[in-house]
């Protein structure tokens, strides 16, 4: 496939929804208009609610980071016999936020009823779901972030330090460009999204731009009302962008980077404990919670019975597009991959829709799909599915060239040199090696579908609504009975899906493990 098509097809699917909305933009100012531009100018109560989205999403991050990376470091304390525990993350990154949420704000209200204080803000509640909903695609991210560090390096520094000191003067800050980006991702998934602080009460910029779009039905006003957001957001993306080039280091694969398991000592281990429990909290709360609240009431089977169609289409979308982007992310990561200048632009432009908010890339979608001409593709399930392959396409790129980033080029260039015909390195070693980073990005990508909100509230058919719009229309009316059996029967099916997942990343680490002792 020849570059230019490749960049057609890419540019096509991810980038078309702002292109739709910047000419739209053009074509109206050009004709009148123009007091809309003030729009592009935060004042007054939507300045305020501007600085509360960036200060709620950059906490979520923090908190999301510095767990990643102490349970990270804890998992090196184990033995090989139960390494393969560091991907149970997987078994846990498809629970949709509003799980999270219905959960934790169970846990408040019980805790404030018993102990009798007042219940937390709003702000704080959304910041820690939001914390806890992204808490495995952190932890995730450190490990591989931390797992990058060459081993030798490690192995030297360990000759005049102990392992604390090994792991804060030279793992860490060979890390620290790829944990800068995994924050930078976190950040953006959170302040580009509203579904968490809007099921708190918490009014956030991105519920502007629905709110906006939603009173005046123009696709114009939307955009220039988040022309803050977009430029605060492609700041942090190219930021991060290049964070992801300044990694210097030989990656080995998903290992490690410590021969022997380190021994951490004070205060470190007390806060890496401490960091496990709060990830065992994090899976184990909804799961206790949504048990007890099913337990309680009996509307829940009904329900369950009824949202037989929605379960289907849901897991239709986010199937759909899980599979649809594996070979638009692989695309992406060989532009990513180049060393050219044009190459790097194109491979920013890229992953410019991570930094689009939710609410617009529907806006996007319905500008340029609805049409007459495209009636009946409009009226489809195709459209949820492209809501979800422009927003997060992107991330299958950025985990498969983190992946990438582990492979040994000398295997590669070995293979190439043994191989009898054209294309078998990439099929019988590349494609095995990256296995790991393919299913993380389908696990990801799936989780991510199957709870997206802000554009799928604009672009999903009549009549066809998805799981994740039913039950957030229940939590909005209450009905705790019907929306935990929902979520109960989404939990249990996503754990089933992330067991698997742990199974195979742990296969595949075992398998490319013992080729290494060949």
């Amino acid at each position: 496939m020849s570059r230019i098509i490749r960049l057609l097809i890419l540019g096509g699917i991810v980038f078309s929804p702002l292109l739709a909305l910047l000419i739209a933009g053009i074509l109206t100012l050009t004709h009148g208009n123009t007091e809309w531009l003030l729009l592009a100018l935060p004042s007054g109560r939507r300045l305020g609610i501007l600085w509360r989205s960036l200060a709620m999403s950059a906490g979520a991050a923090v908190i999301d980071v510095a767990l990643g990376v102490l349970i990270a470091c804890a998992c090196w304390g184990w033995s090989r016999r139960f390494a393969w525990l560091r991907w149970l993350p997987l078994a846990l990154i498809a629970l949709p936020p509003y799980i999270h949420a219905l959960a934790w704000n169970d846990v408040v209200q019980q805790l404030s009823f018993r102990l009798g204080t007042l219940r937390p803000p709003g702000e704080l509640l959304s910041v820690w779901v939001m914390a806890m909903s992204l808490l495995p695609v952190g932890i995730g991210l450190a490990l591989i972030s931390l797992e990058s560090v060459a081993r030798p390096l490690v192995d030297a520094a360990l000759t005049s330090r102990d392992d604390q000191a090994v792991f804060w003067r030279v793992a860490l800050p060979l890390a620290a460009p790829l944990l800068a980006a995994g924050g930078g991702l976190i950040f953006l998934l959170n302040l580009l999204d509203y579904s968490v602080p809007s099921l708190f009460g918490v009014n956030v910029y991105a519920l502007e731009i629905f709110a906006e779009f939603s009173s005046s039905n123009q696709p114009v006003r939307a955009l220039l009302l988040s022309f803050p957001l977009l430029l605060i957001a492609f700041g942090v993306l190219f930021a991060g962008q290049t964070f992801l080039r300044r990694v210097a280091q030989l990656p080995l694969r998903g290992v490690s980077p410590w021969s022997a398991p380190p021994q951490w000592r004070g205060g470190f281990s007390f806060f890496q404990k401490a960091a496990l429990v709060v990830w065992g909290l994090q899976g184990l709360v909804p799961l206790v919670v949504l048990v007890k609240l099913t337990d309680s009431g009996g509307g829940w089977l009904a329900a369950l019975q009824s949202a037989g169609s929605e379960f289907v289409f849901s897991f239709s979308v986010a199937g759909a597009a899980a599979l649809l982007s594996l070979p638009l992310g692989w695309l992406a990561m060989e532009e990513l991959n180049r060393r050219a200048r044009i190459n790097r632009l194109a491979g920013w432009l890229f992953l410019l829709p991570v930094a689009i908010p939710a609410p617009l890339i529907g806006i996007g979608l319905v500008t340029l799909w609805n049409h007459p001409i495209f009636d009946r593709f409009y009226a489809s399930a195709a459209m949820p599915v492209l809501a979800a392959l422009a927003r997060f396409a992107p991330m299958a790129a950025l985990v498969l060239l983190a992946q990438n980033q582990q492979v040994d080029t000398l295997l590669l260039d070995a293979a190439r040199v043994f191989q009898a015909r054209d294309g078998q390195t990439a099929w019988r070693v590349r494609l095995p090696l990256l296995s790991p980073g393919l299913l993380a990005s389908a696990s990801l990508i799936f989780a991510l579908t199957l709870g997206e909100l802000g554009a799928t509230l604009i672009v999903v058919p009549p009549g066809q609504p998805t799981l994740t719009l039913r039950i957030y229309n229940y939590l909005h009316y209450g009905a705790s009975d019907v929306v935990a059996g929902l979520c109960l029967a989404i939990l249990l099916l996503t754990l089933a899906g992330g067991a698997f997942s742990v199974y195979f990343m742990a296969a595949w680490s075992r398998r490319v493990a013992s080729l290494e002792q060949r």
